[in-house]
């Protein structure tokens, strides 16, 4: 009996934890029930706070209860624990180290390439070096690094790979995050540590439209490197105009999405000296996240014209090896599909720019005609020109990520398929859930999936790795469920509701993406979009219903409050003598720019949309989801609703004026049910009029991007779910399974296929499959209800989710008499298990089987 799985603030061993006071969580093994436990917090061998023994069975945010912890503090945790019979086990221990917690712990300053930058103008890669001896013996040595710009370090020729595309995505105008690296064992007497400086979010191409410069037109860059040695004494390195710098070195051009220009016969040369420029007036913060890192690493097959197939679509980048005479380039394009002549083609995710760059009415007239004057460009260009040396070259994309599963080269340089290597990069979350059966095909749609969640998530959940890139709020509130039972995202999360904190406007309007990412005049006004802007409530409340940590809840309580009292300043139709005849008016919401469903099968779609499109029904439905949810957060918090339940109830009886429940349009079906707007006969006959509708259209889906998380759940709770494993499994389009027999191996942005070919959110029908085809889920502090429901053409489905509080798995197949059920609880948990014939069975640790009888 032990604890193992030991995390702080969902970290396993940090360095640079920037949460002055952390909380601990473990798992137990070999264990019915932890009947108490003990945590010990050391530095060496000072104590710093001891809990005593805490008769609890509690695994999670147990909160640090002992002195005030200090800057760079190495701190030992060690946990035991007691079982049902009061006997102790196995001490197990894992440590954290603190940031730096202070801006007087900063004695680096901001460097930047010495030249003065233009608006209109792009630039090389800045290469910066500090040459430095070291005279005594090293016990430890961290570097300390943050930037307006992305960097990397390089030391003695070793480039740290702990952190790809650092410092990560923030809104620089409010908080700017640096890591932290263990570079003890890279330092020898003398020593070169180099840097190297792009463009990156802050001057690259961001948003749709490649618009550049958003933050500012200078970058800069801020390292300390502080060396502690064996006899106590400290030397620092830190960034300031001593260090040399050029921008004379191989990566000519570096762009986050248009790519890299890269000549191999150039090295920087190191020959001027680096300007100081003034330090951010902003916070330094660790992102307290998991770090971005490179992950799978795949080979192509050469097809015709010149292409490479990795046989799987992701984000990240490419590393080769290329012999050619010097001079001679290749030229490489990235995408995720071929034309009908086998070439890569961009046209579903590249827009216009102007070739001479954005201003004011230029984008005024692309956001209303989609149309731009003059001469244009592509973006995002996803493509990397490269330059031989003569000798053998090496390459591997820097500054840059693109999605892509194809890469077409065009060149004078003869090449080798076995040379090429695809890398993916995403958020180093990990992995917690798998779901298989017997088909494969839905097998697949779940691998799909997981592949668009690792190609979106990159320090923040982005709508798709390519045309936009960014964080838009209602693809991560949609697939919040389905991506926590796949990955560990607590910590992700958590980083990007500070994002959120940062982004929302005083007035409590929410921008559309987040961070912050320029183009205000399109993400402000979409922002007010239900489904969109219901993110500032719905991640935290799912986060909280997830991982139990309250903690969230309270963090996020001042930014809902905000955008409930936004809600309850904008209520009313917008046409005045419609107003003046809806008695209901003062509950009924409309105000404000909104999305509608969004991306249905084309024949269901809205003619109109965008600012002319007036969505009630959508608003209000979301208006009574808003307010009944945030009254249950009030609840937890101990936080007064009264006016939010009022305008709860006023708004479920004012949505019905709105709502059409005789349709074939699913989707107007599918918001009332899963909202809860609908009682008694009213909610009968929706759901009854549902699977019509579903039957009529011959079990496609029919649904767009708000409605599609919700439609199996839905049919399920209708009593229909063998309608909902038809709809599942169905093979015609529009359906999930169309898109795998079509070859898709990441989740289409549409049903059609014509645009992004990986946008994770209408994944979000796999969460269904872990709830409900396997049945697991979470009920409360250390206990689960499994209720799964066998259907379909399935003979077998399983699931396992290790959860916050350990692995759950949930089996079920069919045999000659019936069908066998295989549930495994973990230690210190326990479990219902509900039958779909009604039987019910209280489950504790371990593995259990039953059997039912058709």
């Amino acid at each position: 009996m032990k604890a193992i799985r030991l995390q702080t603030e969902y970290l396993t061993e940090p360095l640079g934890l920037g949460l002055a006071a952390p909380r601990f969580s473990w798992n137990c093994e070999a264990v019915k029930i932890q009947s108490a436990y003990r945590i010990e917090v050391k530095q060496g061998n000072e104590l710093l706070w001891d809990s005593g023994k805490v008769t609890s069975s509690r695994m999670l945010h147990i909160p640090y209860g002992g002195q005030a912890l200090r800057s760079r503090d190495r701190v030992t945790w060690s946990v035991t624990l007691w079982d049902e019979e009061d006997k102790s086990g196995e001490t197990v221990s894992s440590f954290f180290e603190m940031g730096l917690l202070s801006p007087s712990d900063w004695s680096a300053r901001w460097i930047s390439g010495n030249y003065r930058p233009t608006k209109k103008q792009r630039y090389p890669a800045d290469s910066f070096r500090k040459l430095f001896s070291v005279e005594k013996r090293i016990a430890s040595a961290r570097l300390y690094a943050a930037a307006r710009g992305v960097y990397d370090v390089h030391i003695n020729g070793t480039r740290l790979e702990d952190f790809i595309l650092a410092p990560g995505m923030t809104d620089y105008r409010k908080r700017i995050q640096y890591q932290t690296y263990d570079v003890t064992s890279l330092l020898q007497k003398e020593n070169a540590l180099e840097l190297r400086l792009a463009d990156g979010w802050f001057r690259g191409s961001v948003a749709a439209y490649g618009v550049t410069q958003v933050f500012g037109t200078q970058t800069s860059i801020a390292a300390q490197l502080e060396i502690t040695f064996a006899d106590g004494t400290v030397q620092t390195v830190v960034t300031d105009s001593t260090w040399g710098w050029s921008n004379d070195g191989p990566i000519r051009f570096a762009d986050l999405k248009d790519g890299e220009v890269y000549d191999a016969a150039l090295h920087p040369t190191y020959s001027g000296k680096a300007l100081e420029v003034a330090p951010p007036k902003l916070p330094l913060t660790a992102s307290d996240n998991v770090p971005v890192k490179e992950h799978e690493r795949m080979q192509p097959i050469l097809r015709p014209e010149g292409v490479l197939d990795f046989g799987q679509n992701i984000a990240g980048y490419l590393e080769f090896r290329v012999r050619g005479k010097k001079g001679q380039t290749l030229h490489l394009v990235l995408g995720e599909v071929l034309d009908a002549s086998g070439n890569v083609d961009l046209s579903g995710i590249q827009e216009s720019r102007p070739a001479k760059g954005w201003n004011q009415m230029n984008l005024v007239r692309k956001l209303l005609t989609s149309q731009v004057r003059g001469e244009v460009n592509p973006t995002p260009r996803q493509e990397i020109v490269f330059t031989c040396s003569g000798g053998e070259d090496h390459y591997k994309t820097s500054f840059a990520v693109f999605g892509f599963r194809y890469v077409q080269v065009r060149g004078d340089v003869q090449i080798r398929p076995e040379d090429f290597t695809a890398i993916a990069v995403y958020s180093d979350m990990e992995e917690t859930g798998d779901f298989t059966c017997s088909n494969p095909l839905v097998n697949r749609l779940v691998e799909n999936t997981r592949w668009s969640m690792k190609g979106n998530f990159l320090d923040v959940p982005t709508d798709c790795p390519t045309r936009e890139r960014l964080g838009w709020t209602g693809d991560a509130q949609i697939f919040f469920d389905t991506g926590a039972y796949l990955m560990n995202t607590a910590p992700f999360f958590r980083k990007w509701l500070r994002d959120m904190e940062d982004g929302i406007y005083p007035n409590g309007l929410l921008p559309a993406v987040i961070p912050y990412s320029g183009v205000e005049m399109m993400y402000k006004a979409t922002g007010s979009s239900v489904g969109w802007a219901d993110a500032v409530y719905l991640v935290p409340w799912r986060y909280y219903l997830r991982y139990q940590d309250t903690q969230v809840l309270e963090n996020s309580w001042g930014m809902i409050e905000r955008y409930a009292d936004y809600l309850l300043h904008h209520l009313g139709l917008q046409d005045k003598k419609a107003a003046k005849q809806n008695p209901d008016n003062a509950f009924t919401y409309e105000k404000g720019v909104h999305l509608g469903e969004w991306l249905e099968p084309e024949e269901f779609r809205d003619t109109v949309y965008g600012t002319k499109a007036k969505h009630p029904e959508e608003c209000t439905a979301y208006l009574y989801y808003a307010m009944a949810t945030i009254c249950e957060i009030a609840k937890v918090l101990h936080k007064p609703a009264d006016a939010y339940a009022r305008c709860a109830e006023g708004a479920r009886k004012a949505y019905l004026r709105f709502a059409t429940l005789d349709t074939d349009r699913q989707a107007k079906l599918v918001r009332p049910l899963a909202l809860g707007l609908l009682e008694g006969d009213t909610k009968r006959r929706a759901q009854a009029r549902l699977c019509q509708a579903v039957e009529n259209y011959r079990f496609r889906v029919g649904t767009g991007f708000l409605s599609t998380p919700f439609l199996l759940p839905v049919l399920t709770q209708a009593g229909a779910p063998e309608s909902a494993y038809r709809m599942l499994e169905n093979t015609e389009k529009p359906g999930w399974l169309a898109e795998v027999l079509d070859g898709a191996t990441t989740v289409w942005e549409n049903w059609e296929g014509n645009l992004s070919q990986n946008h994770y959110s209408p994944g979000a029908v796999c969460g269904w499959l872990f709830d409900t085809c396997a049945g697991i889920r979470m009920e409360g502090e250390n206990h689960f209800v499994i209720a799964p429901v066998p259907g379909g053409t399935l003979t077998y489905a399983q699931a396992s989710y290790l959860s916050p509080y350990g692995r759950v798995t949930s089996r079920w197949e069919r045999t000659e008499k019936g069908i066998r059920y295989t549930v495994t609880v973990p230690a210190n948990c326990s479990a219902r298990l509900c039958l779909p014939g009604g039987e019910i069975q209280e489950l504790a640790w371990g593995e259990h089987t039953y059997e039912s009888v058709d």
